[in-house]
Parts: C-alpha cells; structure tokens; sequence
C-alpha cells in the first residue's frame, strides 16, 4: 500500500506515528511545500526571540524522524490540488503522485484582509517558520522602533509582547471589543489586557486599519479608523505584523466530489474539508486532519478547530484508520493557551450556551468555569504573577535544603495552579463529558485544582466536613 500524506505539522506527524505502530511495511510519501522537517507550530515567538533550542523546535527530532519512521520526506514540494477520481495528488510543478490511501494534512494559511499597501516590505504575516525568521531579520537590522500588530488573537498577543520584551514600541489594533475575542469573556479580557499595558502595549479595541502606507516601497505607516466612524488617524511604524486569522486550504479538493463544512441555509463555507469520526472524508479512501479539516467535537456536532492539540488528536486517529485499525476520534475540545511573561492565558470548550458561570479569584489566578446540564461546557483561566515564589534552582535556597516532611503537606502545598495543569484537568471534564459535582465545585472554589485528579475513581483526593 501506499499511502501520501499532504502536510507536515502535527497532524501529519502524529498520523506517521500511529500508522507505523500498525503497518511497518507500506510505503508513506510526505509532501511539504515548506524545507523544514515538523517543527514546533506554536512557538513562532521563540523563533523571534532566540530562545528555542533545534531540539525543542524540531521536536520529532528532524530529520532522524523520517529516517526513524522510514518516509519518503519530500520538502519543497507543494500540492495544488487532488484527483481523488484517479487517486493523485498533483503537484505545482506539475507532477502526479499516486496514491492509495491519501491523508490531507496542509493546514491553514494566514488570512489577509484586503487592505492597500500590504506588498510594502515590513509587512508580514507571523504564522510559520519563514515569517518567524523574516520577523527576526529585519529586528536584527536595527529597522525596527515601533511595530503595529493587526489582530489580538492568541498569535497577535505573544508577538506584541516579545517584541516589547525585545525593546520595540508596540501597538495591537482589534476590530472587537476585547482582546483573545474567541478565548475570553470581557471580565476576563480586561483582566488579561492590564499587565500587557502596565508593560507598554498599545491597544486600539474596536478599530480597523484602512490602510497600510510607505515610502520607496518600505512601510512607514498604518491607517486607522474606530469602528462605525469615519474619523482617520495614522500611527507610523516601522514592521506591521498581520494576525488576523487563518483558512483552511480547503483549495485542495476543489473541482472534487469531497464535501466541504458548509452553512446549507447561506450555501457558505464555514470550516475545512468534512470528516467523520474516523477522520475519512466523502471519499473514504481520502482522510483529513488537523487545521484543513472541520472535525467531530466533544458534543458530537462539526466543527473548525484550527490548534495544536486537536491537530495531533486528530492526526494520530487518521493514522491508526489508514492503516487498518479502526479507531474513532473520541472528540476534539478548542483547548488553547497563551504564552507571555507577564500574565499567561488559557480556555477550552465553548462559552455562549452555558446555563451557569462561576469566577473564583485566589492571589493572581482567576478561573471561570462554565456549566450546562450539570457539566462542564468551558472554562477560562487567567494568572497574573503579582506574587513573586522563592526561585528553588538558586544556590541559596537549594542550601537550606528544606523538605517537605509529609505526603499531605506536599499535596496541599501542590495545589495545580499551573496553567498546563489546570488547563488539562478542566479538558478531563470536557473530553469524557463528566459530570461535575459540588465537590468539584468546592475544589475549584478552594482553588485545590489539583484535587479535580482523583474523579476518574469518583473519591475526592480532599474530604470535607460537614
């Protein structure tokens, strides 16, 4: 058999490793439009920064991944389309490869608004590797004072912040109300937005850029207007980074019979190529997974999710089906996380029908959890490090070398307030749609999030007295 895989992020490496844990002899193609072995897609701003290691970017271990995985890698080849009739891919420079079983696994592009001036250099989209790099170059060129960043979703906001960490004016224009629109509410929006300002961001909420502006082909200014007025000022810049979302490159299969998530009533696309739980499209010899694809979520309906956890959920499912084992995806949950240093960010799940919401604020952590039917729907998590901890690697403290004397002392000071913690317990009761309890409640009011571990036995790791 032989088996083309069009990508390679996440969702493609994750597919090559469930399929060769079940098929050690087929043959599997890679096809990237881009050089680079599977990198790390969500930390473009530590590419900015310098301060990821090859190890940690290139985290299936580059090149020995192929080699480990035996696959035909096949950089800088990019896909424009699919046979699915005649069962090829083609390619741009007019190749067609043939395939058995065929995984499209491209992702997504940058959106770009239709804005005047986006071809000016300086302007960029920040999405990939070669942005990252692109990003990097010009701030190494001495060019860079001040940056506009269009668009405050979770990659506007880690770029805004590591370019004012690197020393660069930053403002971060927003057409809504908020900043992380699809991640937090306004409460928690605000909350979040305090710390980024006290450090120097810009922000402009509820405005639009009209226009880009440069001179001699180099940028030199932004356009900008508020929402529902036609009042226009300018805010010179020397780099616009462009984070207004992305698309799936739902292209692929266009001029095939395989389905596309469409709203039927406005006959409109509203998500990536169709897929059942097996990851298969219309055509069950062609699967889809990662951000091309408009999977089943947590509650069984179609849905776009176009992140990192869902991608290599999805990607290992695809995997394991191609090569025989039948296996479904047991739902996908918009889990995400933002990474600054000044105050971190984190939501899973979905907000607008909850029947019930609760805040519990403790020190710097706010956490809101959503609630329908008795279950867990969303939740939300903001920390603010206004509470500075003893820094247990310095040499001083190691040389008290205080220990902690109980098992239950080392429980309750573990209270999983971590963002990573926190976000993966929450995810526990959106995944396997558990019912969440008053003694959940009660762990979450008391902010012993930690606790919430123990439900798989339904005995709280806490007892309370009544």
């Amino acid at each position: 058999m032989k088996v083309v895989i069009v990508g390679n992020g996440p969702a493609a490496a994750s597919a090559i490793e469930a399929f060769r844990s079940v098929d050690r002899e087929s043959e599997i193609v890679v096809l990237s439009d881009e050089e680079f072995p599977t990198y790390a897609p969500n930390c473009m701003e530590n590419v900015i920064r310098d301060d990821i290691s090859k190890e940690a970017l290139f985290y299936k271990g580059g090149e020995k991944f192929y080699e480990r995985y035996r696959v035909d890698f096949r950089p800088k080849k990019e896909v424009i389309g699919i046979d699915n009739k005649r069962k090829v891919v083609k390619t741009k420079d007019g190749e067609e490869i043939s395939y058995d079983k065929c995984l499209l696994a491209a992702g997504a592009y940058s959106f770009i608004p239709p804005i005047d001036g986006v071809e000016l250099e300086g302007v960029t989209t920040a999405k990939n590797l070669y942005d990252a790099y692109r990003i990097r170059s010009r701030i190494l060129s001495g060019k860079v004072r001040k940056a506009v960043i269009i668009g405050a979703g979770p990659i506007g906001i880690e770029d805004a912040e590591t370019l004012r960490h690197l020393g660069i004016d930053v403002t971060v224009i927003e057409v809504f109300d908020r900043v992380l629109p699809k991640m937090l509410d306004e409460e928690m929006a605000r909350y979040y937005q305090k710390p980024l300002e006290d450090e120097g961001i810009e922000f402009f909420l509820e405005h639009i850029v009209t226009a880009i502006h440069g001179k001699e082909g180099q940028v030199e200014a932004v356009e900008v207007k508020r929402r529902g007025t036609d009042k226009n000022f300018f805010i010179e810049t020397d780099m616009v980074i462009i984070s207004t979302g992305v698309r799936p490159r739902t292209y692929l299969v266009e001029g095939t019979d395989i389905e596309i998530h469409m709203d039927k009533k406005l006959n409109k696309p509203i998500g990536g190529i169709l897929v059942n739980e097996y990851q298969q499209t219309s055509d069950p010899d062609v699967y889809a997974a990662g951000d091309i694809a408009s999977g089943i979520d947590a509650w069984g309906n179609h849905r776009w999710i176009a992140l990192f956890p869902p991608a290599q959920q999805s990607g290992y499912v695809a995997g394991f089906n191609m090569a025989g084992k039948r296996v479904k995806n047991t739902g996908l949950v918009d889990y995400n996380a933002v990474k600054t240093r000044e105050v971190t960010a984190g939501s899973g799940g979905v907000f607008e029908d909850a029947e019930e919401a609760f805040t519990v604020e403790y020190k710097e952590y706010l956490v809101k959890v959503f609630l329908k039917e008795g279950k867990v729907r969303g939740y939300q998590f903001v920390g603010v490090p206004r509470y500075p901890r003893l820094n247990t690697h310095n040499p001083l403290i190691k040389a008290f070398k205080r220990k902690i004397q109980t098992w239950e002392e080392k429980v309750l000071l573990d209270k999983g307030l971590g963002l990573e913690t926190s976000g993966v317990l929450y995810h526990f009761f959106l995944r396997l749609n558990k019912e969440f309890k008053e003694v959940h409640r009660k762990l979450v009011e008391d902010m012993m999030v930690r606790g919430l571990a123990s439900t798989s036995q339904e005995v709280p790791l806490l007892q309370y007295d009544e």
